[in-house]
């Protein structure tokens, strides 16, 4: 029974519009995972996901219909891309039949699953064209694809702004749907962190769902033994407040749920990760020793690119820029506080700037003027500015010994000279 109707001239709700086919969500992974159990082929389970990731990137089944009408021919002998009664191209029955594909456990269509397969393998060598990868991104790559092989937890820790998310995310994509990314939110509840898993996989996650029956999904989409998730801001794993009253709740989620369950997973992190574990550590009782036994390898990154790396990146993100332009924006982004992420500011920043002068293309002046319009100030600037400033007049002293400083407010603790006991003084602001 539909329970979001109306009839014609009643008032407006907005939840009216929620059933609508326009809002359909992709498929659910738990149901796509039962699915592939019954597939031996790893390289058939892989077509099977890549279906289900599909669906779920924006534009769903009907772009990866289209795509797929574009690169094959339509087929005369019944069912593969076109309809039995119908020679020509039939978008939705071949969505129909993705579907099946993926769900159904009866019976499967070799003719479909081969083309999936070859586009699959089409698609995944197209992303791997023209993209640009540093030394730090062949280290990321090396290191998520061991965590995929050996079905192990590995830690990715480099500083903050070389291109570490941007690689682990490209990584994601070239995958076809095996390795999920996870951005791990800052909120330190459980209940937000169980649904970016979800959202990662492929699973609804909307606020009514209860959190445990979402990770009672998630547990089933991981079961087929097939999928690497990678977490990136894994320094945001550890509780950030109130840590005397604090569990690690994610932490512990993944050493039972992932480790024990032999599902690999990358975390990608900032050496804030060491911070915050050895705060938990010290104010309460918990013992990382369990944690760092279920780590199979840790990958230490450089803290900085290498020049060659830079100009890449720089030629990359500014093709029309010359030679000296790119020498510049690498030798910029060397002496940056944000390095890598400089070159990316200055590019869009000098591309606007040549917009509002009605110009397509940015000019090296453009660049050097974003250059010299985005310039941070160095520590030792802001450490002379702070020298010059004004200081605050000394506080008068009575006795010999500074004046202490007036409580704003509340109940203090004075002695009284005569006994030294101390008693409860209330303070009035």
């Amino acid at each position: 029974m539909k329970t979001r109707t109306a009839q014609p001239g009643s008032p407006l709700r907005q939840e009216r519009y929620a059933s609508s086919p326009c809002f359909e969500q992709g498929l659910m992974a738990n149901h796509v995972a039962r699915r592939a159990a019954l597939i031996d082929s790893p390289s058939h389970r892989a077509a099977l996901w890549f279906v289900q990731w599909r669906s779920w990137q924006p534009g769903g089944l009907d772009l990866l219909v289209k795509e797929l009408l574009q690169n094959f021919p339509i087929s005369r002998s019944g069912c593969l891309i076109s309809d039995s009664n119908d020679r020509k191209a039939n978008p939705q029955f071949l969505r129909e039949n993705l579907a099946e594909f993926c769900l159904n456990p009866i019976g499967m269509n070799l003719g479909l699953l081969n083309i999936i397969d070859d586009y699959r393998t089409r698609w995944i060598t197209a992303r791997k064209q023209g993209i640009v990868q540093t030394e730090i991104g062949k280290r990321v790559a090396s290191a998520m694809t061991y965590a995929s092989e050996t079905r192990t937890m590995v830690l990715i820790d480099g500083a903050a702004r070389i291109g570490k998310t941007f690689e682990a995310w490209q990584f994601c994509q070239q995958s076809g749907g095996l390795v999920r990314y996870v951005q791990v939110p800052s909120a330190s509840d459980m209940a937000s962190f169980i649904r970016a898993v979800g959202e990662g996989l492929g699973l609804a996650t909307n606020l009514n769902l209860k959190v445990q029956v979402l990770h009672d999904r998630i547990r089933d989409a991981l079961a087929s033994e097939d999928i690497c998730i990678c977490f990136d801001e894994a320094h945001y794993l550890w509780p950030m407040g109130r840590l005397r009253y604090s569990v690690p709740s994610r932490v512990n989620w993944i050493m039972t749920t992932l480790c024990n369950m032999k599902v690999p997973s990358v975390l990608v992190t900032t050496p804030q990760f060491y911070t915050a574990q050895a705060q938990l550590e010290k104010q309460t009782a918990f013992n990382s020793d369990q944690f760092v036994g279920r780590l199979g390898h840790v990958e230490r990154l450089p803290d900085k690119l290498s020049d060659t790396d830079l100009r890449k990146v720089a030629a990359y993100i500014l093709p029309g820029a010359d030679t000296r332009t790119i020498t510049a924006l690498a030798a910029y982004a060397t002496v940056s506080k944000k390095h890598l992420a400089s070159i990316d500011s200055i590019a869009k920043r000098a591309e606007w700037l040549a917009r509002h002068d009605g110009r397509d293309n940015a000019s090296a002046d453009d660049v050097k003027r974003a250059m010299k319009e985005s310039v941070i100030p160095s520590d030792a600037a802001l450490a002379k500015s702070l020298a010059e400033a004004p200081q605050a007049a000394p506080r008068a002293r009575r006795g010999g010994f500074a004046a202490r400083p007036r409580p704003r407010g509340g109940i203090t603790a004075t002695p009284i000279s005569r006994t030294n006991a101390p008693v409860l003084e209330l303070v009035e602001t």
